[in-house]
Parts: structure tokens; C-alpha cells; sequence
């Protein structure tokens, strides 16, 4: 590691570029995810989309709710440059289907039509990072008061009570029932583990450890203290707040609207960046999202209704790479199906290995559109069915019922503002969005003229941690 300004020297880089060693490793690697010499392992996973099962109509789909979120961490002042401040914006984004079908129809598009086919809601919040503490308490004691804070207080929509609180609550609780109460593994504070379902029970308001008598939190469910750095960076948790919360505002919608209008799900279609999964900390509430939902389908089944269709978009990452390096031996109109057997081979795991257990409550699959570009998506796959659990059943189309109806939905949505985009994302992208440039600028010094000790330096403004690597 360099001291601030060291200067590396200009022929610093010769002894390594002279290396026998050096040389000979890069010379024995090979890209795991290029693209295959032949079509023939493409071609058995392709189907059309006309010979996928299909339930429902496109014509019934008339909304679309799509929940993107957007952080950064800023460092506050010269003075204090470990001294952070996170801020994490989340935004749903819903749009009418029936306008856009129509304005596709027409020459010119009218602007307003398009501003009037479309609402969105955001709610905000500033994360204590390293060195920043409420007065009487540690920083990562700090962290987890003012999380659960923000999951009490955000609401997913600005006409309704239900909060993120809720629906951490409703996900841990049965269809129309939500739990009163969520178990803890680990006490965050002296390490107590639980014995049983009672012993770190936390609820709306919280409780306390039998043990050391530390204030316990219903946001230490989703265990994002257990990556606090008190020195450093907490992007990485800030980015699983921003996960869990978009997570939490999409299942809010299901929720709501299955209590109040349960045929509104029958016409829209929920759309969450990224894949349907859950990683690091939050992995272990893969499962509560997968019997969620699962037991969501199986309802609306039972009264007739279409089951919910639900779908993650990525817009980058290795598979979606993978999918442009391939995407010209998918045929328009085609999705591909990834088997577990594929995903080894492109992404260099071992053979046997069980890719995605623990973390997918969907599965992947790519679709090339009508238009030619490849969408990387994530769907559900049939009531009582795990999308990852290596058996035959959950490889093949039958077990996604919903997958044609989806395709067809986004194909009417796509966009050429961006790659990989469909308008309801980059709608709800745009909502979400925080500014590097100016807006880091502003948000850092929103930071030095509202934290007690910090004098106002606006050229403490730098790249975000992250660039720097």
C-alpha cells in the first residue's frame, strides 16, 4: 500500500512483465464462459417460446411495478476521510401497459402521454459508516438501531401504512397472516445461540437477549451487522440493505394487493433488477421468499387467478456477458434454459457442484427478443418446486409456468435507450438514481453541515471507494 501521493516507479512494471512464471501461468488459463466452438450444446437447451406452456393472456397484462434501488458512500471531510456516510435511495416505479401498447402504434410519441402512463414512489435513508455512532452506543450497535429505524418507518407506497417492517413480518408468517415474531440464529451482542423459536424471538418493537440483556432488533434478521466495518468501507452492507429492501417493497405490493384486489395481480407484472436470489448475510431468507411465494401461486390458483408474474432482469454480470457472447446462436423468439451442468462448465465449478441452492428463489434462463438482444431473467418456478435442487424436474420447461407469458410481456417493453433494457426498468432506474458527480458533492456536504464536529470542507468531495480499486 502506497502513503498518500507515493508515486510508483515508471519501469516499476518491467520486472513483472519479464517474468518467465508470470508468462507461463497466463499462457495455461482459458475464459471458462467464452463462447462454445459449437452450437450444438445451445441448440438442446433452446426452446421457442411458442412451444412453452402458457397460462394467461398478454392483452391482461395491463401494469407493470418494478422496484430498483440506487446507494453510494461518501467520505465527509479531509480531516476525517475514513469518517463515511451511506445513503441508499429506493424507488417502485409502476406503468401503464395498455398506453405504451398504443403509443407504439403512432409516429410521433407525445412526451406527456408517456409522463401521464407513469407514477413512482422512493423513500430514502442515511446509514451510519465506519467511525459514526449514536452517543452511549458502538458503531455497529449505531448501524443496527438506525436500520430497523428505516424498515419502521418506509413505507412502499405513500398511500398505504404497510412498512418494510411489515413486510419482513408478512414474509416470515403464512398467506394473510404475518408472523408477530421472528427468530434471531445469534445474539448480535454477546454471540448466544438459540436453543429454540423462543429463545431470540424479536418482534415489530424488538426484544431483548436473555443472556446479556442487549437490546435486540427485528432488522437483525437480515444479519447486515455481521459485515460493519468500523474502519473502513460498509458499501458491501449498504448494498444488502438496498437488496433486502428492494426485496421487501416488491413483496409489499404482492401483499397488498392480494389483501385488497387480489385480480390485480391477474393484470401486472412485477419486475425486480437482478437476479431473484439472495446473497451473503441474507441468503438464509431465500427460503422464507421461496415458500412465500410459493404459497402466494398455490392461492391464486385456488381462486381461479393466473399465478403472480414475477421476474428479475440483469443488466450485467458474468451470465449476461455470456449471454452477448452467445446470442447469436439463439434464434429470436427463443428462450435458453441453463442447466445446472451448463452453469458449471461456463462459470469453471466442478462438476457435481450445486449451483445456486442456497441463494436462488427463481431460476435463470435467457431470452433473445423478437428485436435480437438477449435478456439474462429469473423466474419462479411452479408452487412446491425448488429452482436449484438438482433434480430433473426443475430443469425442464414444465416446472416455469409462467415464463412464456413473461417473455411475451417483455418483448413488448423493450427499449434501445440502454442495453439489456426494458422501459419499466429504466423508469424505475431513473427514479432510484443517485448522482456521482454534482449529487455526491451535495450529499457530502448535507453530511458536514448536519454531523456535530464536522467543519464544512467541500473539497472533500472524492471517487467513490469502490472506483478506486
Amino acid at each position: 500500500m502506497p502513503y498518500e501521493g507515493e508515486k510508483a516507479s515508471r519501469l516499476g512494471h518491467v520486472g513483472t512483465v519479464r517474468n518467465e512464471a508470470v508468462k507461463a501461468a497466463l499462457q495455461r488459463w482459458t475464459i471458462t464462459s467464452a463462447r462454445p466452438s459449437s452450437r450444438d450444446a445451445i441448440d438442446e437447451l433452446c426452446s421457442p417460446l411458442e412451444d412453452l406452456p402458457l397460462i394467461g393472456k398478454l392483452d391482461d397484462v395491463d401494469f407493470s411495478i418494478t422496484v430498483d434501488g440506487s446507494d453510494t458512500e461518501v467520505e465527509t471531510t479531509r480531516d476525517h476521510p475514513t469518517v463515511k456516510v451511506g445513503y441508499l435511495r429506493v424507488a417502485g416505479s409502476v406503468v401503464r401497459l395498455d398506453v405504451f401498447r398504443s403509443l407504439a402504434q403512432v409516429r410521433y410519441v407525445d412526451p406527456r402521454e408517456v409522463r401521464r402512463s407513469h407514477t413512482e414512489y422512493a423513500f430514502d435513508v442515511a446509514l451510519p459508516g465506519s467511525q459514526l455512532a449514536r452517543p452511549g452506543m458502538s458503531g455497529v450497535d449505531t448501524w443496527r438501531a438506525e436500520l430497523d429505524a428505516f424498515l419502521q418507518s418506509s413505507r412502499f407506497d405513500s398511500s398505504t401504512s404497510m412498512t418494510l417492517a411489515d413486510g419482513l413480518l408478512a414474509l416470515h408468517g403464512t398467506r394473510g397472516t404475518p408472523a408477530t415474531k421472528v427468530a434471531l440464529r445469534v445474539c448480535p451482542g454477546c454471540g448466544l445461540k438459540a436453543t429454540d423459536i423462543a429463545t431470540l424471538a424479536v418482534t415489530t418493537t424488538g426484544s431483548t437477549c436473555p443472556s446479556c440483556n442487549a437490546q435486540l432488533y427485528l432488522a437483525d434478521v437480515l444479519r447486515t451487522h455481521e459485515e460493519y466495518n468500523v474502519e473502513g468501507s460498509n458499501f458491501t452492507p449498504m448494498g444488502r440493505v438496498m437488496t433486502a429492501a428492494e426485496r421487501l417493497m416488491s413483496l409489499c405490493y404482492l401483499n397488498f394487493f392480494a389483501d385488497t384486489a387480489p385480480d390485480v395481480l391477474r393484470h401486472t407484472i412485477f419486475i425486480t433488477d437482478g437476479p431473484l436470489a439472495l446473497f451473503g448475510p441474507l441468503a438464509p431468507l431465500k427460503r422464507r421468499f421461496q415458500e412465500h411465494l410459493s404459497d402466494l401461486s398455490s392461492w391464486c390458483a385456488q381462486r381461479g387467478l393466473v399465478a403472480p408474474l414475477i421476474v428479475g432482469i440483469e443488466k450485467s454480470g458474468a451470465f449476461v456477458e455470456h449471454a452477448e457472447q452467445i446470442k447469436d446462436l439463439i434464434p429470436t423468439g427463443y428462450v435458453m434454459r441453463l442447466t445446472n451442468d451448463y452453469i458449471n462448465r461456463i462459470s469453471g465449478r466442478p462438476a457435481n457442484n450445486h449451483y445456486g441452492v442456497d441463494e436462488f428463489y427463481g431460476r435463470r434462463f435467457i431470452y433473445r427478443t423478437r428485436a435480437g438482444d438477449p435478456l439474462v431473467i429469473t423466474v419462479l418456478p411452479a408452487p412446491g418446486l425448488s429452482p436449484y435442487d438438482g433434480g430433473t424436474e426443475v430443469e425442464g420447461w414444465d416446472a416455469y409456468p409462467t415464463l412464456r407469458l413473461i417473455c411475451d410481456v417483455l418483448d413488448s417493453l423493450r427499449t434501445r435507450m440502454y442495453q439489456h433494457a426494458v422501459v419499466p426498468m429504466a423508469l424505475a432506474h431513473s427514479a432510484a438514481a443517485l448522482p456521482l458527480g454534482v449529487g455526491r458533492s451535495v450529499l457530502t456536504m448535507m453530511a458536514q453541515q448536519n454531523i456535530p464536529g464536522l467543519k464544512l470542507d467541500i473539497q472533500a468531495v472524492q471517487p467513490p471507494t469502490y472506483f478506486k480499486r
